[in-house]
C-alpha cells in the first residue's frame, strides 16, 4: 500500500519521488543493526564456554571485527578487532585441554581478521563520503537542469513532477522551466534524444538556450530555433571530444501565456497537452513541428504557425513527456494515459491532486520503476482574488 506523496514548498514534487511505504515497524531493527557483532561475540563465547574442550570456536571470534566493519564505525570496529584477540588470548589456554598447547596459528587468524576488518571499514567510510559528494554534485547539476522555481511564475501557477529511469538518479533526458519574461510567461518541457544521464549535457543545453531566448525572442518559434541550434552546437562539441556524431534532437513544447486568456503553442514533435477544466479533457492535437535539432530539414514556408487557444482561469494545462505514455507493465503494455485522464480526473480536481494520482498510477503501472525518464508539469493561471477595497 503506497503512502502520500510529498510535495515541496515551489509546488513541485521531489526529484524521483516514489510512494512512501509506512516503515514505522523497521526503525528499532534498524537501530539493533549495529549491535549485531556484540550479539556474535557473545554467542560465540557461549558456545566455546558451553561445547567440550575439544570443540573450540575461539579462532571464530575474528568473525566480530569483519562484521563490525560493515555495519558500524571505525572506532567501533577497531573497539571489536582489540576486543576478540584479547579475549582469544584469554580463552585459548583457559579452556584448553590438558596438554594443549596455545593456538597461534589461530591467533594469528584472529588479528589478521581485525586487522583486514579495520582496513575494509577505513576503505567503506573513504567510498561513503567520496558518494556523499558526488551526491552535492548532483543535487547541484539537478538545480542548474531542472531550477526550482516560485509557485506563481508570471500569473501562472506551476506544479511539477519528475521520475528517472536511472536508479538513484535525479535528472536526465527530460527537462522544464518556466520564465516570466516581457512577452508573457513561456514554459517548455522537452524529451531529449536518449533518456538518463547520457543525456545530460544536451539537458543542459536547452535549459541554458531557453532561459536566454525566451527573454530575447519575441516569436515563440525563434526560441525553438534558437534551442535547436543549441543541440547542433552541442552535437558538434561532442564529437570534438571524441564521442560518436550522433544527430542529437529533443521533442518539445514551448507556451506562451498572454496577458488574457490566449495561450500560444508550438509542438515540436511532442506529446499533445491536455486541457483539462469544468467541461472536460480537450487534447490539444495540432500538426507539429520537427524535433528541435532538425528543424533545419524544412524551409521557413513548410513550417507551421504557433497554434492559439483560450484557457480559462479554471483549467489545467497537462505537459508530459512519452516516459508516461510509454511506461509499460509487466506485459509489456503502455500505460494507458488518455484513458486514464477520462477515468480519474473530475472537476475541481487540483494540480497537486492529479500529478500525486498519476504518479502513483504510473508506478504502479511499471511496478515501481520506469524504462524511461518521466516528466510532469501542470500549468494553470493564477487566479487573483479582489482587494477589500474593490468594488463588488
Amino acid at each position: 500500500m503506497t503512502g502520500p506523496l510529498r510535495v515541496n514548498q515551489d509546488g513541485a514534487f521531489p526529484m524521483s519521488e516514489t510512494p512512501a511505504v509506512d516503515a514505522g515497524g523497521g526503525r528499532p531493527m534498524r537501530r539493533l543493526i549495529p549491535l549485531l557483532p556484540a550479539l556474535l561475540y557473545v554467542v560465540i563465547v557461549a558456545v566455546d564456554f558451553g561445547t567440550p574442550d575439544e570443540f573450540r570456536t575461539d579462532t571464530m571470534l575474528c568473525l566480530v571485527p569483519m562484521s563490525a566493519s560493515s555495519l558500524t564505525t571505525v572506532r567501533a570496529t577497531a573497539v571489536y578487532a582489540v576486543l576478540a584477540t584479547w579475549t582469544f588470548l584469554l580463552l585459548d589456554p583457559w579452556l584448553a585441554p590438558t596438554g594443549y598447547r596455545h593456538d597461534w596459528a589461530g591467533f594469528v587468524v584472529v588479528v589478521l581478521g581485525g586487522a583486514i576488518a579495520v582496513a575494509t571499514v577505513l576503505l567503506r567510510t573513504r567510498l561513503q563520503e567520496r558518494v556523499s559528494r558526488l551526491g552535492n554534485v548532483v543535487e547541484h547539476v539537478q538545480r542548474a537542469l531542472l531550477p526550482p522555481a516560485p509557485p506563481v511564475v508570471g500569473g501562472v501557477r506551476v506544479t511539477r513532477s519528475y521520475l528517472a529511469a536511472e536508479r538513484d538518479a535525479e535528472v536526465g533526458g527530460d527537462v522544464y522551466d518556466v520564465v516570466a519574461t516581457p512577452y508573457g510567461t513561456r514554459a517548455f518541457i522537452a524529451d531529449v534524444q536518449g533518456k538518463g544521464l547520457t543525456a545530460v549535457g544536451a539537458s543542459a543545453a536547452l535549459v541554458g538556450t531557453f532561459g536566454e531566448a525566451a527573454f530575447t525572442e519575441p516569436d515563440l518559434r525563434r526560441v525553438g530555433d534558437r534551442m535547436g541550434e543549441a543541440l547542433e552546437r552541442f552535437g558538434r562539441n561532442q564529437v570534438l571530444l571524441g564521442e560518436p556524431d550522433t544527430d542529437w534532437f529533443a521533442t518539445a513544447l514551448i507556451a506562451r501565456f498572454g496577458p488574457d486568456d490566449l495561450v500560444e503553442l508550438v509542438n515540436h514533435g511532442h506529446e499533445a497537452p491536455a486541457l483539462i477544466g469544468p467541461s472536460g479533457v480537450r487534447w490539444i492535437d495540432v500538426p507539429p513541428e520537427l524535433p528541435l535539432g532538425l528543424a533545419g530539414l524544412l524551409s521557413a514556408a513548410e513550417r507551421s504557425p504557433a497554434y492559439r487557444f483560450r484557457m480559462a482561469p479554471d483549467e489545467l494545462l497537462l505537459l508530459y513527456t512519452d516516459g508516461t505514455t510509454e511506461a509499460r507493465d509487466a506485459q509489456g503494455r503502455f500505460f494507458p494515459l488518455r484513458e486514464w485522464v477520462a477515468r480519474h480526473v473530475e472537476p475541481g480536481l487540483s494540480a497537486i491532486d492529479l500529478l500525486g494520482r498519476l504518479q502513483r498510477a504510473l508506478l504502479t503501472h511499471g511496478g515501481g520503476r520506469l524504462t524511461d525518464d518521466a516528466a510532469l508539469m501542470v500549468l494553470a493561471r493564477e487566479t487573483v482574488a479582489p482587494t477589500d477595497g474593490s468594488p463588488g
